[in-house]
């Protein structure tokens, strides 16, 4: 049986999911991840899970032979639907298509507790030992008015793509937004608007994963209250003043604890670059001798989650002063990028070749 045939076999009853539950533990517990994909322009969500065992390809768009269920608006217009109890409501259902995908339908004002129903109903059958992720498709296609939906659901990582522009260019509109939000994991921003610096203490800066881009103009200094993982910026100028600090700061050991990652692409008055290096207080590895490569799972693009960070290699290095932790400091292609190690300097040293 496929993964349609053991969702539906599962809403038969609950003696039906008992026998799916104890029988399928093993094969269950080879699911990586369930993806829901939300598409904001028709406001209705897929359900994939993908297929660890197929060969990468060029294109990480979710592929058909994983979808496993579909989550729209009811279109009275349609027959042949059919009715499971699922978690304790009632929803309505049809089959769609060559590959019989599964439909779930709601009315408006039942979105969010119809796809909750649903989520439950995985968590009851699939158990938790994989990843849920919650993902906007298409979220850089401009949509006036576009707020993300965002389902209160459990042991869901909230993947996020906003445009800051038109509402959300005023920032405590977006802080707003992001304060009542469950908590994110990874945000891309799309800055086509000025706006001004948000409260350090928003949560915002506790997402774990902030790619940001602004292509027009100079943004906010998105990285100074950083408080998470990983952070990307692509901007057209960015201060030296400011990279400096952040360097000053990690090393200090005062901020960005957290801090696995972070570049930032600087497209014009980038020359400074070619002296950071000294002025963060760098310190080099032998010329003669090759430098580790830095690379940790990714986390920007929630449709290559399984993929790395752009690798780099560096001489240069700096010390957190508070636990003796190394990061390595590097330039490539204009951009500055910095990669915490889990190695003390001694231990750092041992593994350069």
């Amino acid at each position: 049986m496929n993964h349609i045939d053991i969702l539906l076999l599962s809403f038969v009853s609950k003696n039906m999911k008992k026998l799916i539950k104890t029988s399928q533990k093993k094969r269950f517990e080879s699911i990586r991840a369930i993806d829901y994909n939300y598409d904001k322009e028709y406001g209705e969500a897929k359900v994939y899970i993908p297929d660890e065992r197929r060969p990468k390809t060029s294109n990480p768009e979710p592929v058909i032979d994983d979808l496993i269920l579909s989550i729209e608006k009811r279109n009275n217009a349609l027959n042949g639907y059919f009715q499971l109890n699922v978690s304790g409501k009632i929803i309505d259902f049809r089959l769609s298509g060559y590959h019989k995908i599964p439909e779930a339908y709601f009315l408006g004002c039942e979105k969010e507790s119809v796809i909750q129903s649903i989520h439950n109903h995985f968590l009851d059958v699939f158990g938790n030992s994989m990843d849920y992720n919650w993902q906007s498709q298409f979220w850089d296609r401009p949509l006036k008015g576009f707020t993300p939906f965002l389902p209160k659901l459990k042991n869901v990582s909230y993947f996020v793509g906003m445009i800051l522009e038109g509402h959300f260019a005023d920032v405590k509109n977006f802080d707003s937004f992001i304060s009542s939000s469950p908590v994110l994991k990874t945000i891309q921003l799309l800055v086509m608007a000025k706006t001004e610096p948000m409260n350090p203490e928003s949560k915002f800066y506790d997402t774990e994963s902030i790619h940001i881009h602004t292509p027009m103009f100079n943004g906010p200094d998105f990285l100074r209250h950083f408080r998470g993982k990983h952070i990307g910026l692509n901007c057209n100028r960015y201060e030296k003043s400011n990279l400096i600090d952040f360097v000053k700061r990690w090393k200090s050991g005062k901020s960005f604890q957290n801090l696995e990652f972070s570049y930032i692409e600087i497209r014009y008055d980038n020359q400074f670059l070619n002296q950071i290096l000294n002025e963060i207080g760098a310190k080099f590895i032998d010329a003669t001798k090759q430098p580790p490569t830095y690379a940790v799972r990714q986390r920007f693009d929630w449709n290559r989650k399984n993929d790395t960070t752009e690798p780099f290699m560096s001489h240069a290095y700096v010390v957190r002063e508070s636990d003796n932790l190394v990061a390595s400091a590097g330039i490539q292609n204009n951009a500055f990028f910095f990669g915490v190690w889990d190695k003390t300097e001694e231990e750092f040293l041992r593994i350069v070749e």
